[in-house]
């Protein structure tokens, strides 16, 4: 057992080390920021063609502002930023499918019965 623990801390020692260099760890939350903010931004392009003027200024300004944190501010507030939009974009695809159903299908040939 004391063997593993040995072992297991060997092992972790390069990791720890490079978590504890501040500038390494600062380009590590950037990386995960940007990739954040780009699985938001394929859900807003999608999003988008179906939102309102002001759903798609809402959506436009929060992905320049979730930008602008992976690289001027804070990349883990950003990162926390991307999930919430993501799910308004979401929401309003949702709606769209949603209202798409509702629609009823009726084919030009049908006749009304008399």
């Amino acid at each position: 057992m004391k063997g593993a623990l040995l072992a297991l801390g060997l092992i972790a020692a390069p990791i720890a080390v490079w978590a504890c260099d501040p500038e390494e760890m600062e380009r590590a939350m950037t990386e995960i920021c940007q990739a954040a903010a780009e699985g938001a931004e394929v859900a807003i392009a999608a999003a988008l063609p179906r939102a309102s003027a002001e759903e798609a200024a809402t959506l436009v300004a929060g992905l320049a502002t979730l930008r602008r944190g992976c690289t001027e501010g804070d990349p883990v507030v950003a990162v926390r930023q991307a999930p919430a939009l993501a799910r308004i974009a979401g929401r309003i695809e949702a709606r769209a499918a949603q209202a798409a159903r509702h629609i009823p299908n009726t084919s030009p040939q049908e006749e009304p019965s008399t």
